[in-house]
């Protein structure tokens, strides 16, 4: 690291980057990579509460600069209209920079903001004080690792962006795909990648185990006065008496995912992540069929919903037809249970679930349930939250009650039914309005990592080697998930193998060594034969299909299902 004074001010330098400190306008710096200006971002940035929307900085006391073997750090400090003090605290190393501010004194946090002062209207300041209190975007264009229906990945720098389990802003009502994918990878990576040519550098943030009581990472957009990076707490999280914001991160890269690495690994340095808890058993890379395309097509031409057909007659007869294929995991889809909310099996669909599972372990198969999140249905009213006017919204997993309850259904479907178990779905999060009554205030990822943790850890108390899959490709996630499934696709998608690879390669960066490539609500029969030989490519072979394509409705010819069992077979001689 390298720190000169010149007759301008004070310039940075590390090996990725360089920071110039005008002296003319000592509250913030510009950021080069490379030849290319990045940013111009604020030493400082704005905490709110519910009981002010905006905060005022003013008096900035500029520190000295601490020179040290790998670093170069310096701490501002401010006058607040909100609170008692504020502090800034900066770490300039060779290839990152790392940036979080304190506050003291009283107040429910809303919303926390990293470089900048607050939320830039289209033609005016907004919340912020201003253009040169923002920051400024110089780079082409940005990368959001967060799969979404339109897949799109790559965007305009004024384009909102959100990472995380439920966007602060709602997808448009007119639809726009693209906007549509708080349910995919929830939460993917919370880090938005900014590039021009072979620069990039990623913004993201990390915190302790435990504080991540936000839904999402907030990108404004490049506004009339700059862009905003927030998370919002919505007054759930209370500073009493002092309160520091998450980390943030600014790492460098030849490249968006070489940066995303970059930030993974940081997690993990910083103790901002979990580690996973059991080893992959070797049976969770045998190749999975899941019955919901086919219930849906059928459903289609019945006149019925999907649901109606996650039948133990209709999953029997599938099988039958897929005997020929070396199947080693089955997954029973939406909706076996009789409520989504209490994990009870419908008897009427599955009059002998347990004779079922008992019979595909004779052959070999392992057996795991579909389920989804923190569901209410079937649920006692006193083990939900409730909005301010008193109606349930979701089983609310602080409660102690509830998760006595859920693990003990658990339990059951493992023990007694002898599932191996559970294909995690439907886990977009609450929307954190204010006044909830929920049982103790952990929201947003907390709240999904609370429900997913009692789900994990109660199926491998009884099964050691059980198999969770989620669809959390967050390191704080690993704790609980045993594997990622790739997701849906969205109908029009007419490259299903790249689309795939982006997400896998996604969800192996941020540590997870196997994926389930799914394919629920495929493409065309084409497009889904070639998808289904790539597979072996990408991760775990998955089949959703018996006779049919679940969009297009076209006949799959007896060929394709017994070239994918050669396909298989091969796969499986060669990782098992």
């Amino acid at each position: 690291m390298r720190l000169r004074d010149t007759e301008h001010g004070k310039i940075i330098e590390g090996k990725k980057y360089t920071a110039i400190i005008n002296k003319e306008k000592p509250h913030k710096f510009k950021l080069r990579v490379g030849s290319a200006n990045m940013f111009d971002m604020p030493f400082i940035a704005a905490l709110t509460t519910t009981e002010s929307d905006r905060e005022n900085l003013t008096d900035i006391q500029y520190g000295e600069y601490e020179i040290n073997d790998d670093c170069i750090k310096v701490t501002h400090t401010a006058t607040s209209s909100i609170w008692e003090s504020r502090q800034f605290y900066w770490t300039f190393k060779e290839d990152s920079i790392e940036f979080y501010h304190t506050a003291k004194g009283h107040g429910d946090i809303e919303r926390c903001f990293f470089f900048s002062s607050g939320i830039s209207e289209t033609y005016n300041n907004g919340t912020s004080m201003g253009f040169e209190y923002n920051t400024l975007v110089y780079s082409k264009k940005a990368f959001n690792p967060k799969p979404n229906l339109g897949n799109v990945h790559y965007y305009d720098i004024s384009t909102p962006q959100s990472l995380g389990i439920r966007s602060e802003t709602p997808a448009p009502s007119n639809f726009a795909p693209e906007q549509w994918g708080d349910g995919l990878f929830c939460p993917p990576l919370l880090c938005l990648c900014f590039g021009s040519y072979e620069n990039w550098a990623g913004i993201g943030i990390g915190d302790v185990p435990g504080r991540y009581r936000f839904n999402s990472l907030e990108y404004s957009g490049s506004r009339f006065a700059g862009c905003s990076f927030h998370v919002n707490y919505f007054g759930y999280t209370k500073a009493e008496g002092s309160f520091e914001s998450p980390k943030a991160f600014i790492s460098f890269g030849e490249g968006e995912y070489a940066t995303l690495e970059k930030y993974a690994a940081w997690l993990d340095d910083s103790g901002f992540s979990t580690q996973f808890r059991y080893p992959n058993a070797k049976w969770h890379r045998l190749p999975f069929f899941c019955g919901w395309g086919e219930q849906t097509h059928l459903g289609n031409r019945r006149g019925t919903t999907a649901g109606e057909l996650a039948t133990q007659a209709e999953y029997e007869h599938y099988l039958e037809q897929l005997k020929h294929l070396p199947i080693g995991n089955i997954v029973i889809d939406d909706k076996w249970q009789k409520h989504y909310g209490t994990f009870d099996v419908d008897t009427d669909k599955w009059p002998d679930m347990k004779g079922f599972i008992e019979k595909q372990h004779s052959l070999g198969r392992h057996v795991l349930l579909w389920v989804p999140g923190y569901h209410k249905e079937g649920i006692p009213e006193e083990y939900c939250i409730l909005d301010p006017e008193g109606n349930p919204i979701c089983a609310d997993a602080t409660n102690p009650e509830y998760e006595k309850y859920l693990r003990g259904q658990i339990k059951k479907l493992m023990v007694d039914y002898g599932a191996d178990g559970f294909k995690e779905d439907w886990i977009g999060g609450i929307n954190p309005r204010k006044g909830l009554r929920i049982h103790e205030p952990i929201i947003g990822i907390e709240f999904l990592r609370k429900f997913q943790f009692i789900l994990h850890d109660e199926a491998h108390k009884w099964k050691a080697d059980a198999l969770v899959e989620t669809q959390t490709p967050f390191p704080l996630f690993r704790e609980s998930s045993d594997m990622i499934r790739l997701n849906d696709l969205w109908y029009g998608t007419r490259d299903v193998p790249g689309v795939m690879r982006i997400r896998a390669k996604l969800a192996k960066l941020a540590g997870w060594e196997l994926v389930d490539c799914d394919n629920g609500s495929n493409s065309y029969l084409d497009m889904w034969f070639e998808y289904m030989l790539a597979q072996p490519e990408i991760g775990v072979p998955a089949l959703y299909c018996v006779t049919s394509t679940e969009v297009t409705f076209e006949d799959i010819p007896t060929y394709m299902l017994d070239h994918i069992a050669k396909v298989w077979q091969k796969y499986i001689n060669e990782n098992m």
